[in-house]
């Protein structure tokens, strides 16, 4: 029983005929919504096939951007990232690096006293260690509800081989 007026349609709720625009109206908002998020995401993804996208060179653990916005190495992380993967081909689980970063007081990427396993496994899966650069590792499955999923080959992805100095060689 309450009415609502739209000051830019110029309508009220309460006219059935209003109904009919405002629905016609949110159609149309919604079709060009979904062509400027089509041309966005043509955008990125030219960006990404020629190797100008930003996301490349943005930072983990280890890698920091210079004053050009291009990784460099951090040589104080890049020591524990060395050491993480030494432990890890010596045979160390994931919950016992976790366990001697603590003993050895180190930080966690976010200040953490304690790494989480999801970390340090995310560290000795990252491709940047390498030198290298894979882009499109996730996309936007759900265009409603912006939900962000892993790209297991639903989407062409990019990968850009010695983009930057390695931490790890031999990648």
């Amino acid at each position: 029983g309450v009415d609502v007026y739209f000051e830019v349609e110029k309508l009220h709720i309460n006219d059935p005929q209003a109904v009919r625009l405002l629905t016609i109206y949110a159609s149309l908002y919604q079709n060009e919504s979904e062509s400027k998020s089509t041309l966005i995401r043509w955008g990125i993804r030219v960006r990404f096939a020629d190797g100008s996208s930003v996301f490349a060179n943005r930072p983990c653990y280890g890698y920091r951007r210079n004053q050009d916005g291009l990784l460099e190495i951090v040589p104080e992380e890049a020591e524990i990232v060395r050491q993480i993967f030494r432990w890890h081909r010596e045979g160390r689980s994931l919950r016992s690096i976790s366990k001697a970063l603590a003993d050895k007081g180190i930080k966690s990427p976010r200040g953490h006293s304690k790494w989480s396993i999801e970390t340090i496994r995310k560290i000795l899966n990252n491709e940047k260690y390498y030198g290298n650069v894979l882009l499109q590792k996730t996309y936007i499955s759900n265009y409603f509800a912006a939900k962000q999923s892993v790209n297991n080959g639903e989407l062409e992805r990019y990968v850009i081989t010695g983009h930057h100095q390695p931490i790890i060689e031999g990648g």
